[in-house]
C-alpha cells in the first residue's frame, strides 16, 4: 500500500511540475510581448515589411472555412492600404498534397489581392512551415531588422518572443479572434504546447530550416509577369495560371523536355496528345501542329475537334472543327499551334469524345472573360463534366484540353522575372512527352 502511494505522489508530482512549467512558458511569453502588439490600424507604427504567418484558408480540423485565415488576411490588407506596411510577406507551406491542404502562400496572396493590395508588393515564402523559420527567414535571408507581425494575439506573442531572440525589433498586429469558444480553446491550447515547446528549441539551439535563400529587395516592386489564382466553385476548386502576355512570346517544344534552368521560361505544359514511344519527335505529336513557324504533320486522333493557335502579329486564337488554314497562317506569321479536343467554344459546352464521368486531374487551355490567355487544371480528381462546368462558372469562353494526371501534367511556371527557382504543378514528366507549350521572355 505504501509502495503504491509513492507511486501516485510521484504521477502526482510530474503532473503537477508539467502543468507548473505549461504556465510559467505561457506567462513568460505573454510577459515578454507586452506593450509590443497593436490592435487598432491608428496605433501601431509603419514597418517597412508586415510578416503574415501562414495558415490554410479551410481548417484541417473540420474541413470548413477557417476564419484565422480570413482574419489575418483582413489585417494584413488593412495595414496595407493605411500605409502602416509597404511590403507583405506571407509566410506558409505547400500542402496540396495532404487531406483538404492548399498552397498555404498562393492562397494568401490570392486572397490578399481581392482585398486591394497590390500583388507586386506581396512576397511568398514557402519556408513558413514553422513560426521559427518564418521569423528568422525575415532577418538572415530577406536582411530585415524590423517588421511587423500579422496573426491573432496569442500567436504574435510567440512569435515575438521568437523574434526577440533572434535579434530582430518586431511588432505584432493583432487579427481579430474568431468567436467560435471550441474552436478557441482547441487553438488556445495548442498555443501553450507550442510555447513550451519554443523554450525546447531554445535550450537546444534548434536552427530553423530554411531552404530557399533568394534575398528579395524592398526598396522596388518585382515584375508580375504570371498571377496564380485559387478559384472555389460548385463544382470543384480550380488552379489558374494567368501570363501577362505582354513582353512574353510563345512556341512549342517537340521532341525534348523544356528544362526549369532557363530562366527565360515563364510557363511550360503539356500541350498535345503525344503518343508513347521514344525519339519520335513531330511524329509522335497528334494531329498537324506548327512550332517556330514551321508546320508539321503527326499521327490521327479523333479527339482533335479543336486548335489553338498564336503568333506575335496576331495574339492567341482558338478554333473549332475547321482550323487547317489556321495553322497555314500560324507558320507564315513564324508563330506556333497545335490541335487538341475543345471543351468550351464561343463560351457554350461543346459535345466531346471522352467520358464526361471520365475521373482525373484535367487541364485546359483557355481564354477568359476578359480576353485573357489562362491556364486552368483542376484541384485534385474531378469528373470530366464538373471540369468543364467550373471553367463555364468563372466565365470562360474557349478552353481546349491539354492533357490530364500528373505525369502527362508536367508544368512548371515562374511568377516574377527575378525568379531563378520555378514553381511546379506538377514536377515530373513520362520520358517520352513529345511536345510542350512554352511562354517565354521575349
Amino acid at each position: 500500500m505504501k509502495r503504491r502511494r509513492k507511486i501516485f505522489l510521484w504521477l502526482l508530482s510530474i503532473i503537477l511540475i508539467g502543468i507548473l512549467g505549461m504556465v510559467i512558458c505561457d506567462q513568460l511569453v505573454g510577459h515578454s510581448a507586452k506593450g509590443k502588439t497593436y490592435d487598432t490600424i491608428d496605433s501601431i507604427p509603419h514597418r517597412k515589411v508586415g510578416l503574415i504567418l501562414g495558415t490554410s484558408p479551410i481548417s484541417s480540423f473540420n474541413g470548413r472555412r477557417n476564419y484565422y485565415f480570413d482574419h489575418r488576411i483582413k489585417a494584413g490588407a488593412e495595414l496595407y492600404k493605411a500605409g502602416k506596411v509597404d511590403w507583405l510577406v506571407v509566410s506558409g507551406g505547400d500542402y496540396r498534397n495532404t487531406e483538404n491542404g492548399y498552397d498555404e502562400p498562393v492562397a494568401m496572396r490570392d486572397s490578399l489581392i481581392k482585398q486591394g493590395v497590390d500583388s507586386a508588393r506581396i512576397v511568398l515564402d514557402y519556408d513558413g512551415t514553422r513560426t521559427l523559420n518564418s521569423i528568422a527567414k525575415i532577418h538572415d535571408v530577406y536582411g530585415q531588422d524590423s517588421i511587423a507581425i500579422i496573426s491573432q494575439k496569442y500567436h504574435n506573442e510567440r512569435a515575438l518572443y521568437q523574434a526577440k531572440h533572434l535579434g530582430i525589433d518586431a511588432i505584432g498586429f493583432n487579427a481579430n479572434t474568431p468567436g467560435r469558444r471550441v474552436s478557441w480553446w482547441r487553438n488556445r491550447g495548442r498555443e501553450v504546447l507550442a510555447r513550451v515547446k519554443l523554450f525546447i528549441d531554445v535550450v537546444r539551439g534548434l536552427h530553423p530550416d530554411i531552404k530557399e535563400s533568394i534575398v528579395r529587395d524592398f526598396t522596388k516592386a518585382d515584375t508580375d509577369i504570371l498571377s496564380v489564382s485559387h478559384i472555389e466553385t460548385d463544382y470543384g476548386d480550380l488552379i489558374c495560371l494567368k501570363p501577362r502576355m505582354n513582353g512574353l512570346k510563345m512556341d512549342m517544344v517537340c521532341g525534348e523536355i523544356p528544362s526549369p534552368n532557363d530562366n527565360s521560361i515563364v510557363l511550360a505544359f503539356a500541350g498535345a496528345f503525344t503518343g508513347t514511344e521514344f525519339n519520335k519527335g513531330h511524329a509522335n505529336v497528334a494531329g498537324d501542329h506548327v512550332a517556330g513557324g514551321v508546320r508539321f504533320k503527326g499521327y490521327r486522333c479523333k479527339r482533335n475537334t479543336g486548335a489553338f493557335t498564336w503568333s506575335a502579329s496576331s495574339g492567341p486564337k482558338f478554333f473549332y472543327k475547321d482550323y487547317s488554314s489556321a495553322f497555314d497562317k500560324a507558320a507564315k506569321e513564324g508563330g506556333m499551334g497545335f490541335a487538341q479536343e475543345m471543351m468550351i467554344h464561343d463560351g457554350q459546352k461543346v459535345p466531346t469524345t471522352r467520358p464526361l464521368g471520365n475521373r482525373n486531374v484535367f487541364r485546359a487551355l483557355c481564354l477568359n472573360s476578359d480576353g485573357q490567355l489562362a491556364l486552368y487544371e483542376s484541384q485534385g480528381i474531378v469528373t470530366f463534366c464538373n471540369f468543364i462546368d467550373a471553367l463555364l462558372s468563372q466565365g470562360i469562353k474557349e478552353a481546349l484540353y491539354t492533357d490530364m494526371g500528373q505525369g502527362w501534367n508536367y508544368c512548371f511556371y515562374r511568377s516574377h522575372q527575378s525568379d531563378t527557382t520555378p514553381k511546379y504543378l506538377h514536377s515530373t514528366s513520362l520520358p517520352y512527352a513529345s511536345n510542350f507549350i512554352t511562354i517565354k521572355i521575349k
